[in-house]
C-alpha cells in the first residue's frame, strides 16, 4: 500500500510540478519508513529494498503544460484547407491539339471536332423540323380531304333522301289518283245502274 501511495505521489509530482516539493518529501519519508518495517526477516518475500526510486524521467516533466497548449489558435478556413489539399492538382495546359480536316478549326487530338458536331446537330434539327412541318402539312391536307369527303357524303345522302321523298310523294299521288279514279268510276256505275242497297251491301 505504501508503495502504491509512493507511486501515485511520484506520478503527481511529475505531472504537477507546483506540488512537487512537499509531496516528494512526504513520499520519500513514507517509503523509507515502510521499507524498513517490511524488511523484517520474518517476511523476506514482501521486503522492499530502500534503494528503489519511483521517479518519472525528466523529459515527461513539461508534458502537462504541453498538453494544455496543444490546440490551434483559430480554426483553419475552408479556403485555406482546400488550397492546401489541392496544391499541385490544378488544371494543366493542353498540348495534344491539332486542326480538324473538315472545317480547319483547332480541336483536341483523337476527339470529335465540336464545330462539326454542332453543325451536324443543327442540320439534323433543321431536317427534323422540315420533316415535322411536311408531316403536319400532310396531316392537314388529309384532314381537309376527309372533311370534303364527309361533306360530299352528307350532300349525297341529302340528295338521296330528297329523291326518296320525291319518289314516295309521287307514289302517294299516283295511289291517290288511282283511288279517286276508282271512286269516280264506281259512282258513275252506280248512277247508271241503280240497285237496291240493303245495309252496306249493294245487291245487283
Amino acid at each position: 500500500m505504501a508503495a502504491a501511495h509512493a507511486t501515485t505521489s511520484s506520478i503527481l509530482s511529475s505531472f504537477l510540478p507546483r506540488l512537487a516539493p512537499a509531496t516528494a518529501t512526504f513520499a520519500t519519508r513514507s517509503t523509507t519508513l515502510y521499507s524498513r518495517q517490511l524488511s523484517h526477516p520474518l517476511l523476506p518475500v514482501l521486503a522492499i529494498p530502500s534503494a528503489i526510486h519511483l521517479n518519472i524521467p525528466g523529459f515527461l516533466e513539461g508534458l502537462w503544460e504541453g498538453i494544455l497548449k496543444a490546440v490551434p489558435k483559430k480554426k483553419t478556413s475552408h479556403m485555406k484547407k482546400r488550397h492546401r489539399q489541392m496544391a499541385g492538382k490544378g488544371l494543366k495546359d493542353v498540348t495534344n491539339l491539332n486542326r480538324c480536316s473538315a472545317c480547319g478549326h483547332v480541336k483536341r487530338a483523337h476527339l470529335l471536332c465540336p464545330y462539326c458536331v454542332a453543325e451536324i446537330k443543327t442540320l439534323f434539327k433543321t431536317n427534323a423540323h422540315e420533316a415535322n412541318a411536311a408531316a403536319k402539312e400532310a396531316r392537314a391536307e388529309e384532314v381537309v380531304e376527309q372533311k370534303v369527303r364527309i361533306e360530299a357524303g352528307r350532300v349525297r345522302a341529302a340528295e338521296l333522301l330528297e329523291k326518296k321523298k320525291a319518289e314516295l310523294e309521287e307514289l302517294e299521288t299516283k295511289r291517290a289518283e288511282k283511288l279517286a279514279a276508282k271512286e269516280a268510276a264506281r259512282k258513275i256505275y252506280e248512277e247508271k245502274n241503280p240497285k237496291q242497297i240493303i245495309g252496306n251491301r249493294r245487291i245487283d
